[in-house]
């Protein structure tokens, strides 16, 4: 309740600086700065409880106990706060908050800002709608925890910086159709919104590249792009903001675009918007390994998404009289002929992905919900990327001088990265069954298989390879059973590029249950059980919090009594596996009647067996790959290089 009301508080003061700023022509610039503040404060009050909570595993709160446990280290706490659906727009709302503090710091025009904050009001009732400080149901006393394919650094930053992208290109919007509301002829707010558009490029596309590395590096299919819609709803306002920045350029020196940069500048924010109603909706719920489960909070994100298109379009078409009209280009040699048409190029991809990330929304609507393959994607939008590869060549060459230093290194780090996505893909791949220490021989590369290693606490385990004659791990995660949770690949980064190991998760069909009723006698074939009492724990609220059987092994001469547990948590329970008789045996309790006389033992093969067992792995040699990684540090750090230049390349004193 206290983050609602903080919440609240964040709400009324956005929509007290909106109608401020809309009302007025010159509004108290003090007032907004002050009111603007007490928003952000409201709201980052609100992000800080919600960390409090994760922090001291308050699992009344449902959104604790989906996404946190009392076992899950401090990095995984932190970005808890992001994992689900709730804290992700809550952290969408705390960058777009501070950065609207920010703007009203510097001189931004008064009706822009009346719009950037009626985008944060926006933004706060959909936290409201679906809020993390909702309680929980139930009482638990454990939380499920983050998923382990999330529990890796780069998927800890990812979401932070792709939300950092979202925030600031609501800048770019806002101060479109502030300028628009007020002084549509004028070209005053385009040096500002490139800035914006800028550090907004850069954070997004970084993003992206980063959850291609974290894919590539833990998910272990092989690659780092699979054309998923999510992965997509990302990429296509990148794409657009990359078309806006170009029209900023040309339009300060041309006013006639100042028209297609209005409308480059609605349709990337509204693509923002769209994008997260079609991942967040339930849509994409059997098309995306990404998507959340469908909620009502769907039809409020397309009322949003509704509100930020048709509202701009409207305003744009109303003030297009007032637009300066004019001569794009007087001949197709020129620089303005070869930005449009490179811009052209890229709406071109960015439609084809929409359309194939698009497509179980349309086709629901008339019938069977479907989705498009990569192969949709990568025949289409081939074509046109290595024309515009050739295009930038050819600008490169002709017209190299008139780009500034970073502009220079963002687009060489492009054509770079389109060359390494060609050149990584002709690698060979080969799936193999390996027993232990066989060695075989992929693209001149000797690999040998050396067994599993387990963890002492057998949550994580090791594939181990030897390729050649250096050693290489494949982590996996492990689940309360010993299941595998999540497996990542083994690499070895040469300079000719990666050895991938993907192994797969190996066919155990030796694993026995035992139904054992309290003082009988049983046996799984060799050794002999007998269940002789057991207890439940309970909180100071008559809770249960776990289940502890004693439970008697005997090989006929030796007996050796056990107490597994069972920790109760929100969707049922976990337990850890016991060695017994010196790792001969491996037995865990996975269930306990509730009048104590009856308990559920399962008999798994022992860790030694596990180890020495055949597996298969699929390996892929990656081709020069580092050369993607370079072009895409290239591109981000050319972007912000190219944020302290002017227009014309000159480096701001």
């Amino acid at each position: 309740m206290t983050g609602n009301l903080l919440l609240g508080g964040g709400l009324i003061a956005a929509l007290a600086a909106m109608i401020i700023c809309l009302a007025q022509k010159i509004p108290s610039a003090r007032t907004v700065k002050i009111i603007s503040i007490v928003s952000a404060s409201f709201i980052t009050a609100a992000s800080l409880l919600l960390w409090i909570l994760l922090f001291e595993n308050d699992f009344s709160v449902e959104y604790v106990a989906s996404y946190s446990s009392t076992t899950l280290p401090t990095i995984y706490k932190i970005s808890a706060f992001w994992a689900g659906q709730q804290g992700s727009f809550l952290l969408w709302l705390l960058i777009h908050a501070i950065t609207g503090a920010v703007l009203t710091f510097r001189r931004t025009p008064a009706a822009s800002l009346g719009i950037y904050f009626l985008i944060q009001s926006v933004l706060i009732f959909l936290v409201l709608a679906k809020s993390p400080f909702a309680e929980h149901s139930a009482q638990v006393f454990e939380g499920v925890g983050l998923n382990p394919l999330l529990q890796d650094f780069w998927m800890a930053i990812h979401p932070p910086i792709i939300f950092v992208g979202y925030a600031l290109l609501s800048v770019p919007f806002a101060l479109s159709l502030g300028t628009l509301l007020t002084e549509p002829a004028s070209k005053s707010w385009l040096e500002e919104a490139r800035r914006w558009t800028l550090a907004a490029w850069s954070f997004l596309g970084a993003g992206i590249f980063i959850g291609g590395y974290w894919a590539y590096k833990v998910l272990g299919w092989g690659g780092y792009w699979g054309w998923d819609p999510v992965e997509n709803s990302s990429l296509v306002p990148w794409l657009l903001a990359a078309v806006l920045l170009h029209l900023i350029n040309l339009a300060r020196k041309k006013s006639a675009v100042l028209a297609q940069t209005h409308l480059a500048a609605i349709f990337t924010y509204s693509l923002v918007i769209y994008g997260t109603f079609l991942t967040r909706s339930g849509i994409l719920g059997d098309f995306s390994v990404h998507s959340f489960a469908g909620t009502s909070i769907g039809v409020t994100i397309a009322l949003a998404n509704a509100l930020v298109l048709i509202g701009g379009l409207a305003i744009l078409f109303a003030k297009a009289k007032q637009l300066p009209q004019g001569e794009l280009y007087k001949s197709y040699s020129e620089p303005t002929f070869i930005i449009l048409l490179s811009c052209l190029l890229l709406i071109f991809i960015a439609t084809i992905v929409w359309i194939g990330m698009s497509m179980p929304l349309l086709t629901q609507m008339v019938g069977q919900a479907a989705a498009v393959d990569s192969d949709f994607y990568i025949k289409s939008t081939s074509p046109i990327a290595l024309a515009l590869a050739a295009l930038m060549i050819y600008a490169f060459i002709k017209f190299g001088r008139a780009i500034s230093l970073g502009g220079k290194i963002a687009h060489a780090g492009f054509l770079m990265m389109l060359a390494a996505i060609v050149i990584s893909a002709q690698g060979q791949t080969v799936t193999q069954e390996f027993q232990i220490n066989q060695k075989i021989s992929v693209a001149g590369h000797d690999v040998t298989y050396e067994g599993q290693v387990f963890y002492e606490d057998e949550r994580q385990k090791f594939y181990v390879y030897k390729v050649d004659g250096e050693i290489v791990r494949a982590l996996t995660k492990l689940r309360g059973n010993g299941e595998d949770a999540a497996r990542e690949p083994a690499i070895l980064k040469t300079f000719g590029g990666d050895i991938y190991i993907a192994p797969h998760a190996p066919q155990i069909d030796d694993v026995q249950e035992l139904m054992l009723t309290k003082n009988l006698f049983a046996m799984d074939g060799e050794l002999g059980y007998i269940f002789s009492d057991a207890h439940i724990d309970y909180d100071e609220n008559n809770k249960p919090t776990q289940a502890t059987a004693a439970i008697t092994i005997t090989d006929g001469e030796v007996e050796e009594v056990i107490h597994p547990t069972i920790i109760v948590t929100p969707d049922g329970g976990s337990s850890k596996s016991l060695e017994v008789f010196n790792g001969k045996r491996r037995v865990r309790l996975t269930g306990i009647s509730g009048d104590l006389e009856k308990a559920r033992l399962e008999i798994l093969p022992t860790l030694d067996k596990l180890s020495a067992m055949p597996v298969t792995a699929t390996i892929s040699t990656k081709p020069y790959i580092w050369l993607l990684w370079l072009s895409v540090t290239a591109i981000c750090f050319g972007t912000l290089i190219t944020i302290r230049e002017k227009g014309d390349g000159r480096r701001e004193k």
